[in-house]
């Protein structure tokens, strides 16, 4: 608060009456000379200078007002300014919101997926995920039964450690069968995550191993509310799971999904709750290594004191059974934010690099609208130079500038609020119909409201502060003195409103960059020659594996199935296969060649799938070398299998494989044909070898693979008809043309490309808008100089040029600078690129002259009024 002394208050308050009277008759004089009315004008004087509240204060000693009437009143004067300036509030608080909206969303989709892994757990940070072997996005379950109960049993580093593995199943004993998706668990599942049942209870320590007379089950919420009515007495009936009877024990909260990241379990049951795979429970290697497995640390304990400990006692189980556990066996651990098992492990190398590029939006956004800011207070500077005469000081002045700018962010962050309740369930849109039971998206949680105020309000600081500080500096007297035309600011002002549009350059060009970068690389994905056909490709997966019908009943149905599809119109070869390359999925195995003796640590892991005759005819891979699988590659003969070139290389390179021995899961395959590599997991992955087995010899799941003369999406209905005229019990889903299925490929792509395309456009927008405004402001406060110029001599094209140049001088800056700046940037997205260097010298000079272009576009229009002005009309302008 100001306050005067008694002895020279009297005096001090005529000389400010005197002052004000005398800015009032300037304000009066300036407003009639542009056409008001004498009265209208005067009115309009007097609310300019009267509501200014240090004018109003300054008359009585304001010693012992509170800080909060001040503030009170501080913001009725900020709103009254931004009130005054629709236009601006208006634009400013738009664009802000924009960006923070961009920013809050994306953290939506963080917090959704990679901060909340598991919803409904509790303190997931003390939850890690376990892998055995070299770390990769997509691995294969790394425990066997018997290794899980060892390391749960002797560490003593977790306070417990958790088993699951999920698949697809059938609920039968309704009106129609329902495939659902699965998990089996160890009994301490639900303990260690802290979830608490919403009916019932969860699953006792015995339960884990010793199948009883009926097994037990607990659902999931959702599957509980549709199926079952949300039925209260659902405790203790009676299911039919697979056709066999199950007893339902409990139900899972609401939020409550499953223990792998981004994936939806929709009821639970026991490891072995049949008691039908006594092998699986009993064994350490091979078709027995088929868990996923959790832990939670003991509180003090980090993850490598953790990992240390399971090394060791892996270490003694390696030791103690050699031949189980041949390749690598090393622990690693991961927070459940990146876990590769589930959809995390994709979405931490994507989300943090959107992140980082929405902040560059909003750091751009701040640079735009502290322009507009600086601009406004310098038409303000004789408002301001007045309170400083009347006695304010140039803190005031500053924070009634800055509670102005947090004035418009708080309105902005608002407005984002709304937005981002509606953006951050978009997430996804961006996920196509697939196999995968997907279950993720944005929240609005208290992280997320927290994130958007304190977005807004530094947003709010980082438009207004330095522009408010700047503004403050000028010498009251000076600009009193100063004539109308003359109010730039000075050369400081000028200076700032200069790196300011340089800024606003340098932050777009790498917007621009990764933008096209991320483009290219999703051309040349959609371009890529995967090595198959997929445009004439129709699948479906038959769940005789899920329904509960016996090994026997299945080879029926499954020839049955061959027999009726390959005789539909329209169908040229019909298959079967047990996995769909590029959906975000495989199936992985160590094999080594008959008689190698592996190193230590060593691993040599292969893709595999099994695959039925007519497989690689129907989709266009050639068979190099040997033959192709035929019917009587059954149960009964001998176990073989078609590697591709890779694997042939890896394992025999320099000699001939046909007829060569692999061992997988211990037993001798015979090698009886050599194909041609092709796509596994995504066009851009290394090449990694793929081993084919017989479906008819090793398959478990069924998916019918439909070669077809025209458009597969016509045909699905009549192969889904003809397979339930074999059963009207078969279980039929995912009926889909193969390359709706490939999508998910190229899904992480598509994203960053979407995204980064759509921030990159704003921050286009908001550059070229930038330099025009500064442009044409400053070429206006020029207007006196450009007639005085013309006046003399100076023809058109000479003031085009002026103008000209000193907008594209803080271009070439501009782009400098960005260029720097984002040259190192792009090494941080080098690894999602496909077919394109990060520094890729094509895009980089594309999108330095789509700036430069557009800057010098919006650099003309100033230019182009001014060298069209009349010099005498322009030299009178004062």
């Amino acid at each position: 608060m100001r306050w005067f002394p008694s002895f020279g208050f009297q005096r001090r308050k005529r000389e400010l009456q005197e002052e004000i009277d005398a800015h009032l008759q300037m304000a009066f004089a300036d407003r009639v000379a542009r056409g008001e009315t004498g009265e209208k004008a005067r009115q309009a004087a007097a609310r300019e200078f009267g509501n200014i509240p240090l004018v109003q204060d300054v008359t009585r000693d304001t010693w012992g007002q509170g800080w909060l009437e001040q503030l009170g009143r501080d913001i009725r004067y900020a709103l009254r300014q931004l009130r005054k300036s629709p236009g601006f509030t208006i634009a400013a608080t738009t664009m802000l919101a924009v960006a923070i909206c961009a920013n809050s969303t994306v953290f939506s989709w963080i917090d959704g997926t990679m901060l909340r892994p598991i919803p409904g757990a509790r303190d997931t940070g003390d939850l890690v995920s376990l892998q055995r072997g070299e770390r990769n996005f997509s691995p294969t379950p790394p425990f066997s039964y018997l290794d899980y109960r060892d390391l749960r049993e002797q560490n003593h580093t977790f306070a417990g450690i958790l088993a699951y593995h999920h698949d697809w199943i059938t609920l039968t004993g309704g009106a129609q069968p329902q495939r659902v998706y699965i998990a089996n668990v160890s009994a301490n599942y639900f303990d260690v995550l802290g979830i608490k049942p919403v009916l019932g209870r969860f699953f006792l320590a015995e339960e884990e191993s010793r199948p009883d007379a009926v097994p037990s089950v607990v659902l999931g919420y959702s599957l509980w509310k549709t199926r079952y009515a949300s039925d209260p007495a659902i405790v203790g009936k009676s299911i039919e799971i697979a056709r066999h009877p199950v007893t339902v024990i409990g139900v899972a909260p609401a939020e409550f999904v499953g223990a792998m990241p981004g994936i939806r379990q929709d009821l639970w049951v026991t490891l072995d709750p049949l008691g039908t795979d006594v092998w699986r429970m009993t064994h350490r290697s091979g078709g027995a290594v088929w868990l996923n497995v959790i832990g939670r640390l003991r509180p003090g304990v980090s993850r490598g004191q953790a990992a240390q400990n399971l090394d060791t006692l892996m270490h003694n189980i390696v030791a103690a059974y050699p031949d189980d556990h041949l390749g690598e066996n090393r622990i690693t651990l991961d927070p459940m934010w990146r876990s590769p098992f589930g959809a995390n492990g994709y979405l931490a190398a994507t989300l943090p690099i959107l992140l980082a590029i929405a902040g560059l939006v909003l750091l751009l956004t701040c640079a735009n609208v502290a322009t507009l800011t600086l601009v406004r207070f310098v038409s303000r500077r004789r408002e301001l130079a007045i309170r400083q005469s009347l006695g304010a000081n140039r803190m005031q002045l500053v924070r009634q500038m800055v509670l102005e700018g947090v004035v418009l962010s708080i309105a902005a962050g608002a407005a984002a609020f709304v937005l981002t309740s509606w953006t951050s369930k978009t997430f996804a849109w961006f996920f196509p119909a697939n196999a995968i039971p997907l279950t993720f998206n944005g929240s609005m949680d208290h992280k997320v409201v927290i994130g958007i105020a304190v977005s807004s309000l530094l947003a709010g600081m980082l438009c207004s502060a330095l522009p408010s500080w700047r503004s403050s500096h000028a010498p009251a007297i000076e600009v009193l003195k100063a004539e109308s035309a003359s109010i730039s600011g000075g050369s400081r002002n000028r200076k700032l409103l200069s790196a300011l549009v340089v800024a606003q350059i340098a932050l777009s060009l790498p917007l621009l960059l990764c933008s096209g970068l991320f483009l290219r690389t999703l051309r040349n994905l959609a371009a890529a020659n995967p090595g198959f056909e997929q445009d004439h490709i129709l699948t479906a997966s038959v769940g005789t594996n899920i329904a509960g019908y016996s090994r026997d009943e299945e080879k029926v149905i499954r020839h049955k199935i061959l027999d009726r599809l390959s005789a539909l119109p329209g169908v040229k070869v019909a298959s079967f296969t047990d996995w769909i390359p590029m959906t975000l999925s495989h199936k992985g195995e160590d094999a080594y060649p008959e008689g190698y003796a592996p190193h230590p640590h060593e691993a040599l892991r292969v893709y595999h799938a099994e695959v039925a005759p007519r497989y690689f005819e129907s989709l266009h891979i050639p068979i190099l070398e040997g033959r192709e699988f035929t019917p009587d590659d059954d149960e009964k003969a001998p176990r073989v299998l078609i590697v591709d070139q890779t694997a042939a290389r890896r394992y025999w390179p320099g000699q001939d494989p046909l007829g060569k021995k692999l061992m997988v899961w211990g037993r001798p395959f015979t090698v009886v044909g050599v194909v041609r590599n092709s796509t596994h997991m995504s066009v851009n992955e290394a090449p990694e070898p793929m081993v084919y087995m017989s479906f008819f010899q090793q398959g478990y799941e069924t998916i019918v693979q439909v070669e077809t003369e025209g458009n597969p999406a016509d045909l699905a209905p009549a192969v889904e008809n003809a397979i339930h005229e074999i059963d009207t019990q078969l279980p039929v889903f995912d009926v889909r043309p193969m390359r709706e299925s490939t999508q998910m490929a190229s899904i992480f792509a598509v994203m960053q490309s979407a995204l980064a395309g759509m921030f990159a456009l704003i921050g286009l927008v908001l550059a070229v808008t930038g330099i025009y405004g500064v442009v044409a402001y400053r070429t206006q406060m020029r207007t006196h100089e450009i007639g005085v110029r013309m006046a003399l001599g100076a023809s058109r094209v000479d003031v085009l040029r002026l103008v000209l140049l000193q907008g594209l001088w803080l271009t070439g800056i501009g782009l400098a600078l960005g260029l720097a700046f984002a040259l190192g940037l792009t090494r941080f997205i080098a690894r999602l690129l496909y077919g394109i260097g990060a520094n890729d010298p094509v895009t980089v000079a594309s999108v330095v002259m789509l700036l430069g272009a557009m800057s010098l576009l919006a650099c003309y229009f100033p230019a182009h009024r001014a060298m069209r002005r009349n010099p005498v009309t322009a030299i009178r302008e004062l």
